[in-house]
């Protein structure tokens, strides 16, 4: 059986207190499960102290990195600052690319930084073509990365693309870079079945829904 990413990805929420109170009360039920479950947790940078003893329950992920290495960038956040406390990093977000202008260029050197400092690239894409530039750009991705495919008009929206849609873009990317493949966009635990079922598709980023840790926690059990 094909193994499994369930990421939940909070973006530009929730205070010290908020993220303490929600890290104390998650406990993700994936006792008996029958295939593999990566369960990855992207808070805001300040958070990350706080999830330093996750003892395993999930995978600790950032939401961006920089793509220059450390050194006079101020406000920037390098790979090798973090890397010894997550082991993933999501990269490319089309809320990235929309709001701060970013090209499949900068998303190409950010990945080359998390590469070389041995943090697992998460690089989201809206279409296939993006996809292709990445591994003409970086052919060492395929390695070990993983792609979040997530279409503009469900992100946010509360109207997710049908599983069979999302599976049918993930064979296109599939065939280009084959790496897991995540979809995201409006995923809750009621629908979640429907894309972790299918072909190419090896799991869901989750955005609000992760936000509320029941919430998140009945996502998880729908997948288990």
């Amino acid at each position: 059986m094909k193994k499994l990413f369930i990421l939940g990805n909070w973006k530009s929420n929730k205070t010290m207190e908020e993220a303490r109170v929600w890290e104390q009360s998650f406990m993700p039920d994936i006792a008996g499960r029958t295939q593999d479950i990566t369960i990855i947790v992207c808070p805001a940078f300040h958070h990350l102290t706080l999830f330093a003893n996750h003892k395993g329950r999930y995978a600790l992920g950032i939401q961006d990195i920089s793509p220059y290495e450390s050194g006079a960038f101020t406000g920037a956040i390098s790979a090798a600052m973090v890397k010894d406390m997550v082991t993933y990093t999501m990269i490319g977000h089309s809320e990235r690319r929309k709001y701060f202008g970013e090209t499949d260029e900068l998303v190409s050197e950010k990945v080359k930084r998390a590469l070389d400092a041995g943090i697992r690239p998460i690089v989201c894409v809206s279409e296939p073509v993006q996809a292709e530039r990445l591994h003409a750009l970086v052919p060492a991705f395929s390695e070990s990365g993983l792609i979040l495919y997530e279409p503009l008009f469900a992100i946010g929206s509360g109207t997710s693309d049908s599983p069979e849609n999302a599976n049918k873009t993930a064979g296109f990317i599939h065939d280009i870079v084959p790496v897991p493949i995540l979809y995201g966009g409006s995923v809750t635990h009621e629908n979640v079945q429907g894309f972790v079922r299918e072909e190419y598709l090896s799991g869901v980023g989750v955005g609000g829904a992760s936000l509320d840790p029941k919430k998140f926690q009945a996502l998880i059990s729908a997948v288990v």
